[in-house]
């Protein structure tokens, strides 16, 4: 009987520690909620990011997210507020995010999309 209790004891710690773990959360599919997920690439990516022919900034310390995106037919989308959302062929830049995924910088209030960052093609 102890054993099946270490058993289960083990198995309840290896839970909580697979949900909480912020390397296993990566795994998560994003949806481009304004806000979540920005601290973690804010200094050492979003703030590098430049608007395409304008050179001012994408980010304005929240507006960058990591997203989810696809190509639908001739263009591409991403998520933005749980929405998928047209991309304007103007804001893709041509980078690769550290995580490899998709990004996306844009203004909750304007409805815009600044910048995106899409993964690499495979």
């Amino acid at each position: 009987m102890a054993g099946g209790f270490r058993k289960r004891s083990l198995i309840a710690a290896c839970a909580i520690a697979c949900a909480t773990s912020p390397a296993l959360a990566q795994g998560v599919a994003y949806e481009g909620r304004h806000g979540i997920g920005h601290e973690r690439w804010h200094r050492e990516f979003y703030s590098r990011l430049m608007r395409p022919g304008t050179q001012t900034s994408c980010c304005n310390l929240i507006d960058c997210v990591p997203t989810q995106s696809r190509m639908a037919g001739d263009h591409y989308e991403v998520m933005v507020d749980g929405e998928w959302t047209r991309v304007p062929p103007n804001t893709i830049l041509n980078v690769a995010a550290p995580d490899g995924g998709a990004h996306v910088c844009f203004s909750r209030e304007q409805r815009t999309i600044f910048c995106v960052v899409l993964p690499p093609e495979t």
